[in-house]
């Protein structure tokens, strides 16, 4: 159902018929095996419906290295897949596309399991693979070297944005021991969030969560219970801030989703240090938010203009929904807010949530808990599905499926 705060009606492209998509999710995801494959090597999916969309939907996988592209109607256009060594989970992320100028270029994130996980699902350390549009490979980008990490430091799958093909903004996470928590004068070993800019091989830019202490009183458990263990009693290292998604609003500073926050951020790029210039949503909200309108382990983060759109898991009550708030970013004012929902969805971490006209929407289910969908086009005004792709093995869940023109 769709509950968008106020009656309206809003265009929707004519035409328009939508597939859904889900994944059953697990908590120990089964080895990759070949009878989970089709002739050609990717995964198994049934479609169901289709759409007149001029562009393309792109599917990445958690656990197993392959990304493939559809078109509106299913049909696969291209797809990549890689066999595990040993038998060891490993996936390609994140897989989109880029528009520079009149180029087009395509990236994904290929996860290397020489690197240390800190024990985390939800981390695939490795580097960004950038390919151009005959899907040839360009470059491999990882970190630069900064005053925080050495040249060639993995990057982690969450997200990368490319401004251009030597710029670009990328993201990792690192387990270090701080003495800045409060409570804790003897250190804590925390895992944090580092965004890093560079320009031409030259860092112009960069971030770490662990730089603001009052962040660490905004962890919050809803996804998982140990994100603010600080004691380390339960685990070695906390991932106490989770970022999993960053967008550039007009005045180009960067908005970035935190999954055990409850909130999104936004950074100022032209600043070292106080860089945080608004919080929206969670226990430190400055929009006046109310306790629904707040999102709950979001995952997704979109920004059209004054409109911000989250894919939020809602893990506080196991109703995933998407959130839109159209807002005052100078001010910190709400606006409008909108919420649209379809019952008994549940998408326990992942996905990704697209508006494509009006109220209808490309949402990627990840790890979905009550069905196989993985992903789907829904108008929520006829609260119909148009679309639907669902996988045959969904124990191997989508990362992401998104909708590119």
């Amino acid at each position: 159902m769709a509950d968008t705060g106020q009656s309206r009606s809003l265009p929707i492209i004519a035409g328009l018929l939508v597939i859904s998509c889900a994944v059953i999710a697990a908590v120990a995801v089964e080895h990759y095996s070949p009878e989970e494959t089709s002739s050609d090597d990717i995964p198994r999916f049934t479609v169901q419906g289709g759409t007149d969309l001029p562009g393309n939907i792109f599917l990445s996988f958690v656990y197993t290295k392959n990304i493939v592209m559809l078109d509106g109607k299913g049909n696969v256009v291209w797809s990549k897949h890689e066999d595990l060594k040993d038998g060891v989970e490993a996936g390609y992320w994140d897989f989109k596309k880029h528009v520079i100028g009149d180029k087009v270029y395509y990236s994904y994130h290929d996860q290397d399991t020489q690197y240390d996980k800190f024990g985390l699902p939800g981390y695939a350390p490795g580097q960004r693979v950038i390919m151009d549009s005959d899907f040839n490979e360009v470059k491999r980008v990882s970190f630069e070297q900064s005053d925080i990490v050495d040249k060639g430091h993995p990057l982690d799958g969450h997200d990368f944005l490319l401004i251009d093909l030597d710029h670009y903004i990328m993201s990792g996470y690192i387990k270090d021991r701080v003495y800045n928590i409060p409570g804790y004068p003897d250190g804590s070993n925390v895992i944090y969030s580092y965004l890093q800019e560079v320009d031409h091989g030259n860092v112009v830019w960069d971030w770490r969560s662990v730089d603001y202490p009052e962040l660490y009183s905004l962890t919050v458990t809803d996804a998982t219970p140990t994100a603010n263990d600080f004691a380390n009693e339960q685990v070695d290292a906390p991932d106490y801030v989770h970022f999993n998604a960053m967008r550039l609003n007009d005045a180009g500073d960067l908005v970035c989703s935190f999954h055990h926050l409850n909130t999104i951020l936004c950074l100022d790029r032209t600043k070292d240090t106080d860089q945080i210039k608004w919080k929206l949503s969670g226990n430190a909200d400055e929009f006046g938010l109310s306790a629904d309108q707040r999102t709950s382990g979001q995952h997704y983060v979109t920004v059209d203009g004054v409109t911000i759109n989250a894919f939020d898991n809602h893990n506080i009550t196991q109703e995933t929904r998407v959130v839109s708030y159209k807002v005052n970013m100078d001010t910190q004012e709400l606006q409008e807010f909108h919420q649209y929902r379809i019952d008994g969805k549940f998408s326990a971490a992942c996905g990704s949530a697209q508006r494509i006209s009006g109220n209808t929407f490309a949402l990627g289910w990840g790890d979905a808990m009550n069905d196989a969908v993985c992903f789907c086009i829904y108008d929520f005004d006829q609260q119909k599905e148009l679309m639907r792709v669902t996988l045959q093995f969904p124990k191997n869940f989508t990362y992401r499926c998104v909708y590119y023109e």
